[in-house]
């Protein structure tokens, strides 16, 4: 009784320091806004007092010229300016603006996701503040871009000293499209206008469908009633009020993500297999590449014995590589991968992986293209793809988690099978706290996409692409037609738990390497990890997937293809 009361009061401290937390986080959020939105207005009127700022710039439908070199493409109708980095305008991941095309649903989506940029004439607008007193004598001065000139040619800095007044009240005006169209030509030299971004999202079924009002109808339907939704996830809560009271996910664009340097790289890690004389050269090319770029190139000690290239630490320090290194080169096949993934249990930095293995279905790159390879990592032009992990820890029979230095992470997947024995295993598995199922089977699986092309794959899993946030519950040999693999969010905790009355005690092992037998009685409990490993990609996150399926599994790959229909 003493236990459980003392449990209860654990889990009510627990949950009080959450909620303060939770608290302090959405105070944080909500001075962070304020402090945006007074940036952003001051911003905008110091943008407006700029010299050389045309009212042609922000035209609503114009076209800025676009090339290779990078520019500004204004699309159509929309008011909103993209702006296009040098180089990448045939490149995956960055795709440049395409006009005079037919709209799909990803470009109908696409604008309603985007800001809206209105102008306004700085004339009626200081008339409204009442800058600089009489009116009538002052208008906005090109030249003189923080003041205001009179008729007897002095200036005075007016806008920087009513910049909040100002700020405040543009932020509350609404000028209308068609006014902006009537503007006089003759006025446009002495016309200052500014860019008015709302950070407002937009209703996606509103703009792909209509507005949804009944403009037949002068008696509009009354408003839905507002809401709150409390969002959380493992870092805390946070409060949300949608304000057009609509219910929406956020919808990822690209599936994986860009990176670039805010200082030059510093410390390189190679990393390859001990004793395999076919990355030896490589890694002493590799150094010498990094040698000229006055980066320090770092290997383990095994490889620094055998080579003695590089800089290494001792085994028996700790040399907290995830604080030191940069970026990580793996010389060798998909099991390299994996031991970096073992060395880097927390934070890994980005992998570029060389096939230099058997199969390499994780190695995007060739060994060939070493030098301009690293050379586009060095200089950040390079997308990578966060391959997920899971985490996994016992608990005993009393539910007392073992020490945190027993937590084990993986890239591929955790199986829990009959070892040594040849009965099946006897396992109870519980999703988020709930029954799930019972299992007789020689065991079971739980992969990551990375995973699903390995173990899982043999034991009639589903290929997963690699952007999917899903983790896959996969039976091997099950006594039973109808326990099907499944594929389930990343987000659930799965606790599998070995009866009293089992007849085997399971084997739980971790990405084919350490082993674990489990008791009657404990549970291994199995959930995401918060740190990916970042696989750096060569041709995109798809284009790599695909490639690699094809290429190394054969996947849809016929002897022959369809004869072509003869004509009559």
């Amino acid at each position: 009784m003493d236990a459980d009361v003392e449990t209860l009061e654990r889990a009510l401290e627990a949950v009080k320091a959450r909620s303060t937390r939770a608290l302090a986080n959405e105070e944080s959020y909500l001075a962070r806004i304020k402090e945006l939105e007074r940036m952003n207005r001051a911003l905008v009127t110091q943008v407006a007092s700029l010299p050389g700022v045309g009212s042609r710039e922000f035209g609503e439908g114009r076209l800025a010229p676009n090339n290779d070199r990078g520019g500004v493409t204004v699309e159509a109708n929309t008011g909103f300016a993209t702006h296009d980095p040098p180089g990448n305008g045939s490149r995956e991941g960055s795709p440049s603006r395409r006009h005079h095309r037919t709209p799909s649903y990803k470009t109908l989506r696409d604008k309603t996701n985007r800001l809206s940029v209105e102008r306004v004439e700085l004339r009626e607008l200081a008339g409204v503040v009442g800058l600089g007193g009489n009116q009538s004598n002052q208008t906005p001065s090109l030249d003189s871009p923080n003041g205001t000139s009179d008729n007897n040619g002095s200036t005075t800095n007016t806008v920087d000293t009513d910049v909040s007044q100002l700020a405040n009240t543009f932020a509350t005006q609404s000028v209308s499209t068609s006014s902006l169209e009537t503007v006089d030509p003759k006025f446009d030299d002495e016309v200052v206008t500014r860019p008015r971004m709302h950070f407002k999202r937009e209703d996606s079924d509103a703009s792909l469908f209509g507005n949804g009002e009944n403009t037949s109808n002068s008696k509009l339907p009354e408003k839905k009633a507002p809401f709150q939704l409390l969002l959380c996830n493992d870092d805390g809560c946070e409060v949300h009020t949608p304000e057009d009271r609509a219910i929406r996910r956020t919808q990822i664009g690209t599936p994986h993500s860009q990176f670039a340097w805010l200082a030059p790289p510093k410390n390189v890690l190679i990393v390859k297999k001990p004793n395999d004389k076919n990355t030896t050269s490589a890694l002493v090319e590799v150094v010498r590449i990094l040698q000229k770029k006055n980066i320090t190139p770092w290997v383990e000690p095994a490889v620094h014995w055998e080579t003695g290239v590089g800089v290494t630490w001792q085994l028996d320090d700790d040399p907290r590589l995830d604080k030191k290194i940069d970026f990580i080169i793996c010389l060798g096949g998909d099991g390299t991968i994996l031991w970096v993934s073992n060395l880097f249990p927390k934070a890994v930095p980005p992998v570029i992986s060389f096939a230099m293995g058997s199969l390499g279905f994780l190695t995007a790159f060739d060994e060939f293209e070493l030098g301009t390879a690293i050379d586009d990592v060095v200089r950040g032009e390079f997308f990578f793809t966060p391959r997920s992990r899971l985490c996994a820890y016992v608990v005993d029979a009393n539910g007392v988690e073992e020490s945190a230095g027993d937590t084990q992470v993986c890239l591929n997947e955790i199986v829990v099978d009959r070892g040594a024995s040849a009965a099946l295993v006897d396992l109870d598995v519980n999703i988020d706290g709930n029954p799930m199922t019972k299992v007789l089977a020689d065991g079971i699986l739980i992969s990551t996409p990375t995973g699903s092309t390995a173990y899982s794959l043999a034991a009639g899993g589903s290929m997963v692409h690699p952007g999917v946030s899903g983790v896959l519950f996969v039976p091997i040999c099950p006594h039973t037609l109808s326990f099907r693999p499944l594929v389930l969010p990343d987000t659930s905790v799965l606790t599998i738990t070995v009866p009293e009355s089992a007849r085997v005690e399971p084997v739980a092992s971790f990405d084919g390497k350490k082993q674990r037998t489990l008791r009657r009685g404990e549970s291994l409990v199995v959930k995401g990890w918060r740190y990916p490993v970042p696989a750096i990609c060569k041709a995109g996150e798809t284009k790599d997937w695909f490639k690699a399926v094809k290429n190394s599994l054969l996947w849809n790959v016929r002897g022959a293809t369809q004869k072509a229909q003869q004509g009559n």
